[in-house]
C-alpha cells in the first residue's frame, strides 16, 4: 500500500494536527507572547509597535552586530587574535545589506496576504526568515574563524554531518506527522540505523575531543590551538543542530496547519465557528462578493 503524503491529507485528517503536542505548545506560546489577536481582524496598535521594535532590536540589531564583529576581524592584527582567522571575512557588509533587502522585500510581499486567518502564519514566516538570516551569518562567521585550522575538508565534514542529522530529523517528523494524520506506523529501516550511527559517532568524536581538552587543561598539560578550537566547533554544531530541531519539530507542524487552512478555508472557518468577515477580512470580501453570496445562500437553505 502506497503511503500518503503529509501534504495530501483530507480536511478531516488535517484536523488530527490538533493532537500534535509540539504544535499546541508553540501556538500557545506564540499567541500569549506575540501573536494574540491576530485571528480577529487587524492587529492592534500595540502589536504593530511591538513588531517594529522587535525588528529593529533583533532582526536588524542582532544581524548587524554579527556583521560588525566580522568586519572587526578583518582589520585586527593577527598577533592580537587568540586564533588565526580567514581574511577577508566571509560575512561581509555587502551580504548584510543584501539580506536586509531580501527580508524587507519578503515583508512587503507578505502585505498582499491580508486574510486574517492566514496572518498569524505570515508573521511567523517573517520570524523564521530572520532566524535563517541570523543562522547564515553565524555560520559564515564560524567558517571564517575555523577555516585556517580545519581547512575546507573539516568544514565539509561538519556540514555533511549536519545534513545527515537534518535528514534524520525530517524522517522522524514525517513519521510522526503521518501517524498523526493517517495512523500509519513505520518500523526503523536499515537507512535509519546507518545514518543514526554516523550522526551519533560523528558528534561523539568532537565531544571526546572537548572532554580530553578539559582533562588535559586541569592536569596542566598545554593544549594546542586546534584542540581548543574543537570546543568552539562543538558549540557551533550544537547551535546548528538546535536550530534544525526547532525548524523541523516545531515550525514545520505550524506551517503545515497554515497550509491546510489555505487549502480548506471554508471547512476550517465552519469548524472554528468564525464569520465570513472575521475569517477573510472586509477588504478581501469586497473583491470576492461570491463568498458572502455563498454564505447567504447557505443560511437560506438552513
Amino acid at each position: 500500500m502506497k503511503k500518503k503524503s503529509i501534504f495530501k491529507a483530507s480536511f478531516e485528517e488535517s484536523l488530527n494536527l490538533e493532537d500534535d503536542a509540539s504544535l499546541q505548545y508553540i501556538k500557545k506560546d506564540y499567541y500569549e507572547k506575540l501573536g494574540i489577536g491576530l485571528n480577529n481582524g487587524k492587529p492592534s496598535i500595540g502589536f504593530r509597535i511591538k513588531s517594529i521594535l522587535y525588528s529593529i532590536l533583533f532582526v536588524f540589531g542582532c544581524n548587524f552586530l554579527l556583521a560588525l564583529f566580522a568586519s572587526s576581524l578583518d582589520v585586527a592584527e593577527s598577533k592580537d587574535l587568540t586564533l588565526p582567522v580567514h581574511k577577508p571575512s566571509l560575512l561581509t557588509p555587502e551580504l548584510f545589506l543584501i539580506c536586509c533587502f531580501i527580508w524587507l522585500l519578503l515583508v512587503l510581499i507578505g502585505k498582499f496576504v491580508r486574510k486574517p486567518f492566514i496572518r498569524p502564519y505570515r508573521y511567523r514566516f517573517h520570524m523564521e526568515t530572520f532566524l535563517f538570516w541570523f543562522c547564515l551569518e553565524f555560520n559564515l562567521l564560524a567558517i571564517t574563524v575555523a577555516l585556517p585550522t580545519l581547512t575546507s575538508v573539516g568544514i565539509w565534514f561538519i556540514y555533511i554531518l549536519l545534513f545527515i542529522i537534518a535528514l534524520i530529523f525530517l524522517r522522524m517528523e514525517k513519521r510522526s506527522l503521518s501517524t498523526c494524520f493517517f495512523g500509519e506506523e513505520a518500523g526503523e529501516t536499515l537507512v535509519d540505523r546507518i545514518v543514526s550511527l554516523i550522526a551519533t559517532y560523528g558528534s561523539g568524536v568532537l565531544g571526546l575531543a572537548v572532554i580530553l581538552k578539559i582533562i588535559l587543561s586541569h592536569l596542566g598539560v598545554v593544549v594546542s590551538q586546534s584542540l581548543t578550537l574543537l570546543g568552539l566547533f562543538l558549540t557551533w554544531l550544537v547551535i546548528d543542530v538546535g536550530f534544525l530541531a526547532m525548524v523541523i519539530f516545531m515550525e514545520l507542524p505550524l506551517f503545515l496547519e497554515g497550509y491546510y487552512k489555505w487549502k480548506y478555508p471554508e471547512e476550517y472557518r465552519d469548524w472554528e465557528g468564525k464569520s465570513v468577515e472575521d475569517w477573510y477580512g472586509k477588504k478581501y470580501l469586497k473583491k470576492h462578493k461570491e463568498l458572502l453570496e455563498a454564505k447567504n445562500e447557505k443560511e437560506i437553505n438552513l
